[in-house]
């Protein structure tokens, strides 16, 4: 079509020139007609001409314009066909690549949606540990100070004996102590009255078997029932700490008769015993039960790593503890191989799964400090202990000299 047009306009535009130059006065060409030569000098014949020009020359020149429009707007619109298919055919392959981003950048792994469902009780679970620990640190603290309607209310002597019934009928093993503790000095009687074997036998005193290699205690201070969980844990607190009550009226430390100094060194004890109870009530507060919303989930990852689903609820527990649930997400978690082939992923998804590991991290590390915190507490508390022994020391013998100094 290219070639057609532009022959056409060398053809015209030479027509139109020679017309041009026949008609020009300036140009005297001569030429044969019929046998006789004729020039544009002849009378007539510029007349004869420019007729035949008129007539049929002329009229052509419009025609030939109007082609040549027709001609140059088909072309136009095959350009603009071309056009436009070459934006067209841009714009889907950018539509489309956006569409391939966006579903490899936004579009979730299965390993994401593990965290996201394992870590959205922990904030609740943490703030009810939290409580739990208040709680029993509350608890051991009005024992100290035989609060009424406390086990220790009325004195020394009725908390001892108040434990070691707790201690026949629930903690005593009839084989300790070579089995003379299935009968004592009268006939017909036992010290124990529990049999050999039982579920809590020793849970008073075995602090490994009752807490520290369990990941969730069936505690839960803030509502009323008392399971056996919160008894052992008391008992066994009764048994690490305070063995021996303060008792006010039998060690004559009321404050009456000059007895004030005497009550305000009790308290100080007290004080310096709450710093002990701190450490143990928050070691049994993150291992108290959760909110247990995420205990099946949690479940099915203990599952994957070859535990039978029957002792998932007595391995992980039924509510699992703060302590339980950042067990999973800071350990358990990598030890199936399948974490790490999921990590074979997208990029994004990959970066996502980076962001996760440093928000446990920091959580993890956070835990970390508070312990470390709760370390140098004690380890302040024992320092102070042994300072105190030797400012008394000291005091005493600023106390002797003055008094030498007084009678001399």
């Amino acid at each position: 079509m290219t070639h057609n047009f532009s022959t056409l306009c060398r053809t015209s535009l030479a027509l139109l020139l020679l017309g041009v130059g026949l008609i020009a006065t300036d140009m005297r060409p001569s030429f044969a007609a019929g046998g006789v030569t004729l020039s544009i000098d002849t009378p007539g014949q510029a007349d004869y001409l420019k007729k035949s020009l008129d007539e049929n020359w002329m009229p052509t020149f419009p025609e030939m314009a109007d082609q040549f429009s027709s001609v140059m707007i088909h072309q136009i619109f095959g350009i603009g066909a071309i056009i436009d298919a070459k934006h067209q055919l841009e714009t889907q392959r950018l539509l489309g690549q956006l569409r391939a981003e966006a579903h490899k950048n936004y579009a979730a792994s299965d390993q994401m949606c593990r965290y996201g469902t394992n870590v959205k009780s922990l904030a609740s679970t943490e703030e009810l540990a939290r409580s739990n620990k208040r709680i029993l640190s509350q608890l051991l603290q009005q024992r100290l100070t035989l609060r009424a309607g406390t086990g220790g209310e009325r004195g020394r002597y009725f908390d001892q004996r108040n434990r070691f019934e707790q201690f026949r009928n629930m903690y005593c093993d009839p084989d300790e102590n070579n089995g003379t503790m299935r009968s004592a000095d009268i006939p017909n009687t036992s010290v124990c009255l529990t049999a050999a074997g039982g579920p809590r036998v020793g849970n008073d005193i075995d602090f490994t078997r009752l807490i520290d290699t369990r990941l969730t205690l069936d505690i839960n201070f803030t509502d009323p029932t008392l399971t056996n969980d919160e008894q052992d844990v008391i008992a066994l607190a009764r048994n690490l700490y305070s063995h021996d009550l303060m008792d006010y009226k039998a060690d004559n430390v009321l404050a009456r008769d000059g007895n004030e100094s005497s009550i305000m060194e009790t308290r100080s004890m007290h004080a310096l015993r709450s710093v002990a109870h701190n450490s143990f009530s928050d070691i049994v507060g993150m291992k108290a039960s959760g909110s247990g919303s995420v205990g099946p989930f949690m479940g099915r990852i203990i599952q994957e790593l070859g535990v039978p689903a029957a002792e998932i609820n007595q391995f992980l527990g039924e509510k699992p503890s703060y302590f339980a649930q950042m067990e999973v997400l800071t350990k358990k978690m990598y030890q199936n191989p399948v974490f790490y082939t999921n990590l074979f992923t997208k990029p994004e998804n990959l970066k996502r799964t980076g962001v996760a590991l440093q928000a446990l991290q920091i959580m993890h590390d956070r835990d970390r400090f508070e312990a470390s915190l709760r370390r140098e507490m004690l380890l302040s508390t024992i320092l102070e202990m042994r300072l105190r022994e030797a400012q008394e020391v000291a005091e005493s013998d600023l106390v002797g000299r003055k008094n030498s100094d007084t009678r001399d």
